[in-house]
């Protein structure tokens, strides 16, 4: 696989290693993403690139400490699945076909119950998929968001997840309190990725679904053409209504216009579809076996022209279109941000040196990181709407804060705004919020929260109704603080605990942008 290349289990990797790193030192952070840029034999890689070399190295980690990552789960499943699922389409296809193609040597194949069968019906359900295709396009989603059968079987699928780490999490009731919480995050965890990366988790099952097609079309030609070359197989056609062979033979040539052109032989000639009726009084003794052979070209083509072939299609479609949705995944959004930020940022270390270093060698250390830096995260259009405790203001003075959050986070802090003040109401400062928003059109939005402080239901109320103010797509990044220590210190690091309680309890929400950075000690 490219370099460049993502895979659905990419993804659940990449998200797993996210959720790993949440709740985590920031500083232990920005140093281990540094030194990962820093080995990097080609520094001038664009940010996706950052990111999959970023993917690379932590899942090397993490396999060298023992862990089993979900992507390689991910690919053993689909691989169990699509064995599977292949089988058995072979194996229904196989013994359908046998069934229909039984002949004693009294009584032909009937040629209208096959082609009903094998085609007919195939040819329905593709339509129904053409159809469905089309009204989604018209309406500009996918047909996995607005086809009935594919939202309920993401629906089945994500409610299955849902239901065994419910039960999980009610087995864990005995437990500790901090354990049902953890419970209640994977849920969340869950939903998250269901909003993220639904589509891409859904593909599959519609792939799969081909892939069933193409091997039960695969059967019944399989064992057709076996039954053909070794017994010697009749096909005949009735119809208690009053039908000329010329109009049998009407309808056939327009079933062959996709191989007539090129196989004339394979369509049934009027006399040969004559010479195949069967009259149940006459019995078939009388009848030519040239005629009663003819038939079989025309019901194989027909499977394969509207049975296999429409499947390989809409399989071949299925992967482009998951290709293209992987080639075109947007990893801007806020919690790539940080990775491609940490990897930039100079690494600084908080110790005391030995000895005091010159002005002069300061200066040419300050220089070698600053050019050993990957390009800079793209920055939104305007600068972005920082939003504080109103009670910081009487300790931090907001250019200091507006600085410190963006040497934290990368991203330019432009307007602060308190929240949670004495002299305003909540539906004053998010009006105030909102003007904010259509003035600067910000994308993203930084929300300092006490981590000391618990998370009470009142403030994730208030970051649902932030939420609603931003609309669905833009990120909200949470940057916790610890508890205050002395008027030099107003942004602390927070506490390992508290980030666990916050970490915990925000996975609660439905929410799939909302992202958690902890200040760097």
């Amino acid at each position: 696989m490219p370099p460049s290349r993502w895979s659905v289990a990419d993804l659940l990797d990449l998200e797993f290693l996210l959720h790993l790193d949440e709740g985590e030192d920031m500083g232990r952070l920005v140093a281990r993403d540094r030194e990962m840029y820093a080995s990097l034999p080609n520094k001038a890689e664009t940010d996706a690139a950052l990111l999959r070399s970023w993917l690379k190295c932590r899942m090397k980690e993490a396999e060298q400490d023992g862990a089993v990552l979900p992507g390689r789960l991910w690919r053993e499943l689909m691989l169990i699945v699509l064995s599977a699922i292949a089988l058995a389409g072979l194996i229904s296809g196989s013994g359908l076909a046998f069934s229909l193609l039984a002949y004693s040597g009294t009584e032909p194949v009937n040629v209208a119950a096959y082609f009903a069968v094998f085609v007919l019906l195939q040819l329905a359900l593709f339509l129904l998929l053409a159809w469905s295709l089309l009204c989604s396009t018209l309406q500009g989603g996918s047909i996995l968001t607005t086809s009935i059968l594919y939202r309920l079987a993401g629906r089945l699928f994500f409610q299955l997840l849902d239901r065994l780490m419910t039960a999980a999490q009610r087995r864990a009731a005995t437990l500790s309190a901090e354990t049902r919480l953890h419970w209640a995050a994977q849920l969340g965890s869950i939903k998250k990725l269901q909003q993220r990366h639904g589509l891409l988790l859904l593909r599959p099952f519609f792939l799969l679904a081909q892939m069933f097609g193409i091997s039960f079309n695969v059967g019944v030609l399989t064992v057709t053409l076996l039954k053909v070359i070794g017994s010697d197989l009749a096909f005949g056609w009735q119809s208690t209504l009053q039908l000329n062979a010329a109009a049998v033979h009407a309808v056939v040539s327009w079933i062959s216009l996709p191989w007539a052109w090129l196989a004339p032989s394979c369509v049934p000639t009027p006399a040969q579809i004559e010479g195949s009726r069967l009259i149940l009084k006459d019995g078939i003794y009388h009848l030519a076996s040239r005629d009663l052979a003819s038939w079989w070209p025309f019901l194989c083509l027909s499977v394969l022209c509207y049975g296999l072939l429409p499947r390989l299609a809409l399989l071949a479609s299925g992967l482009l279109q998951q290709r293209r949705d992987l080639a075109t995944l947007d990893f801007h959004q806020g919690c790539f941000r940080q990775i491609i930020h940490r990897m930039g940022a100079p690494r600084i270390s908080t110790a005391a040196p030995a000895e005091k270093a010159t002005a002069s060698a300061m200066r040419i250390k300050e220089h070698l990181l600053a050019s050993d830096r990957p390009p800079s995260p793209p920055a939104s259009d305007e600068a972005v709407i920082a939003l504080f405790p109103d009670e910081l203001l009487a300790s931090c003075r907001p250019e200091v804060l507006a600085k410190q959050l963006s040497a934290l986070t990368g991203y330019q802090v432009g307007q602060l705004l308190p929240f949670g003040a004495s002299d305003k109401s909540e539906e004053e400062e998010l009006a105030a919020f909102q003007a904010a928003l259509e003035t600067r059109q910000c994308k993203d939005v930084l929300i300092l929260i006490e981590a000391w402080l618990p998370p009470v239901q009142e403030m994730l109320v208030w970051l649902c109704s932030v939420r609603r103010c931003l609309g669905p797509k833009p990120a909200i990044l949470l940057v916790l603080i610890g508890k205050p220590i002395g008027s030099r210190h107003v942004l602390a690091a927070p506490q390992p605990q508290d980030i666990r309680i916050w970490r915990l309890k925000l996975y609660q929400l439905d929410e799939q942008n909302l992202h958690l950075i902890m200040f760097a000690k």
